[in-house]
């Protein structure tokens, strides 16, 4: 754990809170399709797949069949198979199932038994001679489609190394499953294509650019192309990987260590304790040999007769306390995490809700055009944006403070100014979708004239353009410094 940490080091030069409050016109933060990137359909994949299974089977001179399960095998990269593909290189897939005879696979008039379902049916004679019925093959393979999602199926004959071949599952399958699933595969393999991570989108992103790293989704979703998961700046792929992994492993453990252990008051080190009495010993050679009580951490020796009793009180003290530094330090930041995380998630609703629902309400309770009341989807969509940043600056701020202390203190400082900010601004919205709510009442909206509302509402809306700006810049600000290694030298 202590090496994942050691790797990243920290400069604290950058000032953070620089221009940070300044109010500037933002640009507009209407999320359209870059033109850098394109969206597909599964159809445009599967069209491109068959188009490279032609190629690969002309120029291997192999059967479609075939060629499918060998750009399987070399998880697509066509050039991988340029390079390596040989006569001999062909017999060891043979010997490994990857390349098959399918020339014997045959559909015979007779009625025979299934081997499986022992129904008195017609059979399908598999490329291996083993004859199973339509039925049991069609199971099979919704099976494998539901457990392993993958595209490569055994003969059903119990150690076989026979594969069934991409024409027969895709006549024994839906024609939708066959596609998603051949898709699936193809595109999770495939560093030029990733799938949308917003909540049911379906589309494909191809960007033009390779470099290219954070893409949008028509649907309003950005994530990180790179590592093809959830969108995480500032921190790079590396670290979020590594926080994602250590937190959830190491949680667990830690809080055993604290539940179950006491640490030694000579050499600072957990001691589990095993049984049920209070007299601990720090046992070499991992330990320093001493014994201490259980109930008030100090020296067994003079005091201490009875090993099931202790009466002496001792406040905490700091030595007491560093036995829960550990789990504290990983609660501390993992629950800012998650915290976030559920505020985007919110936020996300809200916006959803807003735009099938609020923004007529607005229109009819304010009577002011759309021009004038676009600000607020603006404003959450800022605000989105900045609790998302926001979530992953604990990451950020979990290794600065190990590696750190000085950068770490300014950090945490912008950090609060950031999350101060990111509260007050969904503090003001929701306020407003408050006031919205109980205008909705016919007999409170009758208590105020629509002057007073549209004032109301003109009042509410500066004060939110205020604040969306100030999170705009302090978003801008943090991700710059990211991006020019001001926090991360």
């Amino acid at each position: 754990m202590q090496e994942d940490i050691e790797q990243y080091d920290y400069d604290g030069g950058y000032d953070y809170l620089t221009d940070s409050c300044q109010i500037e016109d933002i640009p507009s933060l209407v999320r359209t399709p870059s033109t850098n990137q394109e969206i597909l359909e599964l159809k445009d994949v599967m069209k491109f797949i068959d188009q490279l299974i032609g190629n690969m089977g002309e120029l291997l001179n192999l059967d479609a069949d075939n060629t499918y399960e060998i750009l399987m095998f070399y998880n697509w990269n066509k050039d991988r198979i340029e390079c390596e593909y040989h006569e001999t290189i062909l017999e060891q897939l043979k010997k490994q199932g990857v390349f098959n005879n399918h020339q014997a696979i045959c559909y015979p008039d007779q009625i025979s038994m299934c081997p499986l379902c022992m129904e008195e049916t017609q059979l399908i004679q598999l490329g291996c001679r083993h004859q199973f019925c339509k039925s049991c093959i069609q199971q099979s393979i919704a099976q494998r489609f539901t457990k392993e999602q993958f595209l490569v199926i055994p003969c059903l004959q119990y150690g076989c190394k026979y594969k069934l071949p991409m024409s027969m599952i895709k006549n024994l399958t839906k024609p939708e499953d066959y596609l998603k699933i051949v898709c699936r595969k193809f595109i999770e393999t495939n560093k030029a294509l990733a799938y949308c991570q917003g909540v049911d989108c379906k589309k494909i992103i191809k960007p033009k650019d390779s470099s290219l790293t954070t893409v949008t989704c028509p649907c309003g979703t950005q994530f990180c192309f790179r590592c093809k998961h959830e969108l995480h700046q500032p921190v790079p792929c590396d670290m979020a990987k590594t926080w994602v992994s250590e937190i959830t492993k190491n949680e667990a453990n830690i809080k055993w260590i604290v539940l179950n252990t006491k640490i030694c008051p000579f050499c600072k080190k957990p001691v589990q304790r095993s049984d049920g009495c209070n007299y601990l010993m720090c046992k070499p050679p991992g330990g320093c040999g001493n014994a201490f009580c259980y109930v008030c951490s100090n020296p067994w020796e003079p005091d201490h007769k009875d090993h099931f009793k202790c009466s002496k009180y001792v406040p905490p003290t700091n030595d007491l306390e560093k036995e829960k530094e550990i789990l504290a330090r990983y609660n501390f930041y993992y629950e800012r995490f998650l915290n976030s995380n559920s505020a985007v998630e919110q936020i996300q609703a809200r916006l959803k809700q807003f735009r099938e629902k609020h923004n007529q309400e607005i229109q009819e309770t304010y009577e002011v055009t759309s021009l004038e009341f676009e600000f607020l989807e603006e404003a959450l969509k800022e605000l989105a944006q900045s609790r998302q940043v926001l979530k992953w600056t604990s990451c950020l701020g979990y290794f600065i403070s190990q590696t750190n202390p000085t950068s770490s203190k300014l950090f945490d400082n912008y950090q609060k100014e950031f999350e101060h900010s990111c509260e007050q601004l969904g503090i003001l919205c929701m306020q407003l979708f408050n006031e919205l709510e109980k205008l909705q009442n016919l007999h409170t909206r009758q208590q105020t004239t629509l002057n007073q509302r549209k004032n109301d509402f003109y009042g509410r809306r500066e004060q939110i353009l205020k604040l969306q700006n100030k999170c705009y810049n302090l978003r801008r600000n943090l991700l710059k410094a990211s991006e020019n290694g001001d926090i991360m030298n």
